[in-house]
């Protein structure tokens, strides 16, 4: 079982609990055991004989060897070491070396809910702690409206989350770092920020121009689903044309890597949808990906703890909210998960 939290710091470190995260492709899972580390913890994946997606924590409660070496038998998982199986819930169903032993019927091992949605496996990470059933997975509302299609990228990033997190809120670094890609050299260089608080979180636009770069992002937070960056991009015509939409907030791998993704959508129906995801196939995501591996690149040089040595500009108004939205989430879940017993009576 994963440790828990020294400290706030340390828990945003390695990501907000008692949440949904993508954790991996879900053609990348199939009937053999798949081994992840996300938010900082062992996990293994692997597929029933009803092609359901099962997650189990990556260590068998019998001698603590990882499941992940072992193999899918009759749905279970199947430790390597002495064969022990472990069905999706963390029950044992067999023990071969002592067959009827008294761990078979026993839930041993630690299962973490998972379910698969918009082409991803997504596994809920509890605290452990707090008694709680986990919040239902929610998407914004073009993922569910049907008038939306787009793709999904997933790579990982060599830098500690919070540093993807604090770039996907700042509009202006488009018109500097990603110059002669895409179409984010496009338009002005400089910006006043506005800024809104929203239902769900809050909204940042650049005030002097609309439609050209990246020129609108704002936070949508689902309880449970975590903080939703979404930002409008307009495609050049070879690409498709049209206003795009960035969804994105990324995972944790360990304390300095993270899994970044994000889903590229249009609202487009009919033919129309067809030619699109055609152009962008054969254009915009190679193009897109060049602008990732720029993201990539900078933030790898960028330490988390630089942040004790920053000046901030209007501009960064986006990463200032975002951080403080995180911190007080931290705080909260901090001082729960370190309440005295007898204070909750």
């Amino acid at each position: 079982m994963a440790r828990l939290p020294a400290s706030v710091d340390d828990l945003l470190e390695t990501g907000l609990l008692n949440q949904w995260y993508l954790v991996a492709r879900d053609t990348e899972v199939g009937n053999k055991p798949v081994a992840l580390k996300r938010l900082n913890r062992d996990i293994v994946l692997w597929r029933d004989s009803n092609g359901t997606v099962n997650c189990l924590e990556d260590f068998c409660p019998h001698r603590g060897a990882k499941l992940s070496l072992g193999h899918v038998r009759e749905g279970t998982i199947a430790c390597a070491y002495h064969g022990l199986q472990f069905d999706g819930q963390g029950i044992c169903r067999a023990t071969p070396p002592t067959p009827n032993s008294g761990f078979v019927g026993k839930r041993l091992a630690t299962a973490y809910p998972c379910r698969e949605a918009h082409g991803a496996i997504w596994v809920y990470f509890a605290d452990g702690v707090t008694e709680r059933d986990p919040a239902p997975l929610q998407f914004p509302d073009e993922f569910e409206s049907g008038e939306w299609s787009g793709f999904v990228d997933i790579r990982a990033f060599e830098c500690n989350w919070q540093l993807v997190r604090d770039n996907q809120f700042d509009p202006m670094h488009g018109s500097f770092l990603h110059v002669g890609t895409h179409i984010l050299d496009a338009g002005r260089k400089d910006a006043e920020l506005g800024f809104e608080r929203q239902d769900r979180g809050f909204v940042v636009w650049r005030k002097n121009q609309q439609g050209v770069n990246l020129d609108r992002t704002w936070l949508t937070h689902f309880e449970g689903s975590g903080f939703w960056a979404i930002t409008d991009l307009p495609y050049p015509r070879k690409e498709g044309g049209g206003l795009g939409r960035l969804f994105h907030y990324p995972t944790p791998i360990d304390r300095n890597t993270t899994l970044v993704w994000n889903y590229r959508m249009q609202k487009m129906s009919g033919w129309k949808r067809d030619v699109w995801r055609f152009l962008y196939k054969a254009h915009g995501s190679d193009r897109g990906a060049i602008v990732l591996e720029q993201d990539r690149a900078a933030l790898a040089g960028i330490a988390v703890d630089a942040r004790g040595r920053e000046n901030l500009l209007q501009c960064d108004l986006g990463v200032s909210h975002i951080r403080r939205l995180y911190r007080q989430a931290a705080e909260k879940q901090f001082a729960e998960l370190t309440r005295p017993a007898d204070a909750a009576q």
